[in-house]
């Protein structure tokens, strides 16, 4: 379940950008090579800096400069900061800031690309990065993983892609090679228009990776995102490119207290695909009860950030009030999504296997309760909710919280959506021809995903949808059906005004389970898909608003969680 509108086309791109991922052999290196950076700068007496020509846009790019290319007038203009750097072809002055300075040698063009002497634009960029003219490799100081991520960027963004792969390390080879890049750089070039210059750099890093954070300015309204992991020997481990660009326009909400509690980042799981994530402990002394939040569809990070919304980090903290604690974890679509992309990748690879691992970690991790372990899972990752209820099984599960879980299939849900959609533009008055397309194609595909003939052993050739296997193991999954045959008891929550799984659902819960006598329900008039309040009918378009989960769904799962054992 998408959670961005249109909510069909974030499940085609999201679909994809999984198919582009595909494991493939490992592309040789480029012309640039990365692993050069270990040996730092080259120096002016190594070089002869004042004479060396470096390639000028790879190097600007490097630094976070903007290329611009005048070709009636033969000149090369570059934007940092506040300076602006022009230079022409064939001659050995330039102007900054309109002050025109000396270059040493006249700028070149060779093989379509301009080159300028290496000390002007270490200078004028204020760069640290140098050229090897001799081996033609571009050589980055150890640990400057902005340039080494702008580096990869603009080799792949100019088509280089033998020399982007080069800067990969050997695990993400084998799972993203060059003509993979190929496509990639297309499909975003077809959606933005091209990518002309970089906005702005950042930096984080998690228990996992050192994180990039690349913006670039396209010739769309919206900018290009990309981040950019590494290993801690300053290798890219993977790439994250969102499938649209968002805001962060989230507030804390003001049950957020931050005295009330303490946050720790944690590993989950070890390896190649191991997850970053926090653990939010109660201030007061524990073991405490402890939840498993478990996201939705599409690669969501720790807080589930939708918009202006982070449910799971509004639920972390106000349990946290409440004296439970939270693990939250980002997602293995997103933290690795070239890596974790295979041509079987499942629902239990996607959400199941790290979930029911989560569980079994908290078993043995100080200051928590090991007897009162709970799971909550929302949309998507509430339909899975039973199985992970069936998956751990050397620990105990005190229960589970299913948020806006639908009971019927993945496929029928997301049909289910599209109406939606076109049910409420007719309503308002609104052109809907693409939305009939859409729906039109979604019935297509469903046809297409629930006829017998076709298997995991046997995928449909015709199915619109990148990674057929994962739609092929999921179809006609029925999450009350499983949830029948148990009995850990739960808690499901539905918000009464959610455009993504709606409201009857929680009544076909409710009929699937009435046998049972350990299942709690609650309907919140207003909630929408990320429980949050909206006054008018909701479509999604909400979500870019700043919303907060209210407080009474905090107390109520709160209240569940302590008096259930």
């Amino acid at each position: 379940m998408k959670k961005h509108l249109p909510i069909w086309q974030s499940a085609v791109i999201a679909s994809m950008l999984l198919a582009g991922a595909v494991p493939a052999a490992a592309a040789s290196a480029g012309t640039v090579n990365a692993e050069t950076a270990a040996a730092g700068p080259v120096s002016a007496s190594d070089t002869n800096a004042a004479t060396v020509l470096a390639p000028l846009r790879l190097v600007s790019e490097t630094a976070g400069a903007k290329v611009a290319w005048n070709n009636e007038e033969r000149t090369v203009t570059l934007s940092l900061g506040s300076d602006t750097i022009t230079l022409a072809i064939g001659k050995s002055t330039a102007l900054i800031n309109d002050k025109e300075v000396e270059l040493g040698a006249a700028v070149q063009i060779k093989d379509d690309k301009t080159f300028v002497p290496l000390n002007f634009l270490t200078e004028a960029l204020h760069t640290a990065v140098s050229w090897d003219p001799q081996n033609g490799k571009l050589i980055i100081p150890k640990g400057d993983l902005k340039a080494a991520a702008s580096a990869f960027a603009s080799h792949w963004l100019q088509g280089e892609n033998e020399s982007a792969v080069s800067y990969f390390n050997s695990d993400l080879k084998k799972s993203l090679n060059a003509n993979q890049l190929t496509y990639i750089s297309q499909y975003y070039t077809n959606m933005y228009g091209p990518i002309t210059g970089q906005l702005g750099a950042g930096t984080t890093s998690n228990s996992v990776h050192e994180n990039v954070y690349l913006t670039y300015e396209t010739q769309s309204t919206l900018p290009f995102q990309m981040t950019v992991r590494f290993d801690k020997q300053d290798r890219i481990d993977d790439l994250y490119i969102p499938p649209y660009y968002s805001p962060d326009t989230y507030r804390k909400p003001s049950y957020d207290d931050s005295g009330a509690y303490v946050e720790k980042e944690v590993t989950l799981g070890e390896g190649r695909l191991a997850l970053p994530g926090t653990l939010t402990l109660p201030s007061k002394p524990g073991p405490h009860p402890v939840v498993v939040l478990v996201h939705g569809s599409g690669a969501n990070d720790r807080d589930e950030s939708i918009g202006g919304s982070k449910l799971f980090r509004d639920m972390a903290v106000g349990l946290a009030a409440q004296g439970i604690a939270t693990l939250r974890y980002e997602k293995v679509t997103r933290e690795h999504p070239f890596k974790s992309a295979t041509p079987a990748f499942t629902v239990q690879d996607e959400t199941v296997a790290d979930a029911v691992y989560a569980v079994n970690q908290l078993a043995k991790t100080e200051g928590i309760d090991p007897q009162r372990i709970f799971v909550a899972g929302h949309s998507q990752g509430g339909m899975v909710v039973p199985r992970v209820i069936d998956g751990v099984k050397d620990v105990k599960l005190a229960g589970a919280v299913v948020l806006a879980g639908p009971t019927n299939s993945i496929e029928d849900v997301v049909l289910e959506q599209s109406k939606y959609q076109l049910e409420v533009s007719r309503e308002r008055g609104l052109d809907t021809s693409i939305l009939e397309q859409q729906v039109a194609f979604w019935e297509q595909q469903l046809k297409l995903i629930k006829d017998p003939q076709y298997s995991v052993d046997n995928l449909p050739k015709d199915l619109a949808l990148s990674n057929a296997y994962w739609w092929m193991d999921f179809r006609n999954y029925s999450a009350s059906e499983i949830a029948k045959k148990q009995d850990k008891p739960m808690l499901i929550l539905q918000g009464d005004n959610d455009a993504q799984v709606l409201a009857y659902h929680l009544d076909k819960w409710k009929e699937a389970l009435k046998d049972r006598t350990n299942v709690e329900y609650k309907l919140y008039p207003k909630l929408n898909h990320v429980f949050a309040e909206v006054d008018e009918k909701s479509t999604g378009a909400e979500y870019n608003e700043p919303a907060n989960t209210p407080a009474s769904v905090i107390k109520d799962i709160a209240d569940w969680v302590k008096k259930t054992k």
